[in-house]
């Protein structure tokens, strides 16, 4: 299954809660979209890692912009605008008050395991993407953990997909999606301190070892 055979589908509470990469696959494909829904989540979390808050409207215009349309097709669901404000919300919550239900944008096990692991490097390049907007020269300014970190995201934008499906190829992509997770939580840590000045100290997380 590819996120492209989705069927449309109309957004409720359970569905955002629940199945966020499908609501957000059905509405990049009613769109026509030119780029991935994962590269978009990943696009907004680096940009809220790195301090950037996006106002209604900007986000809005950004996800047209990504999707390369002008803008929205309501016919199927029409308050897909709030539907949008409302996951950006949810999502700016989730790592800014609650780290511990942060989760990366990705299809769930039902897909095929070349495309997750495809999906994966397409977010981790959008968040690379989103932090650079919007930290700029900052990032040269981490430290060295933050800063191989940083490094072992761009190896991951290269991943091959093409892996043996089975027991191993599962285990290397969670081991590697949950490093890039916490990943991003040790750089939200450091762009983000707590109101008292200290940064935290950086999450223990081994390597990835998904080629």
């Amino acid at each position: 299954m590819t996120y492209s055979e989705i069927g449309d589908s109309d957004l409720n509470d359970e569905d955002l809660q629940d199945s966020d990469f499908d609501w957000l696959a059905n509405l990049y494909n009613s769109h026509g979209a030119i780029n991935h829904p994962s590269e978009l989540h990943g696009l907004m979390i680096g940009e809220l890692v790195g301090k950037l808050r996006r106002t209604a409207g900007d986000w809005v215009s950004q996800v047209l912009g990504h999707m390369g349309v002008e803008e929205l097709n309501t016919e199927r669901q029409a308050n897909v605008a709030e539907d949008l404000i409302r996951l950006y919300n949810k999502t700016s919550d989730t790592i800014e008050k609650d780290s511990s239900s942060f989760s990366l944008l990705l299809p769930d096990d039902e897909y095929e395991l070349s495309e997750r692991i495809d999906s994966l490097a397409v977010w981790v390049r959008g968040f690379l993407e989103g932090l650079a907007i919007a930290s700029g020269e900052a990032l040269a300014k981490v430290d060295e953990d933050l800063q191989e970190i940083l490094k072992d995201f761009v190896e991951i934008c290269q991943i091959d997909s093409r892996v043996s499906p089975g027991e191993e190829g599962e285990k290397e992509l969670f081991e590697i999606s949950e490093y890039v997770r916490i990943g991003v939580l040790n750089l939200y840590a450091e762009f983000n301190p707590p109101s008292g000045g200290d940064t935290p100290d950086v999450i223990t997380n081994s390597e990835p070892t998904l080629h």
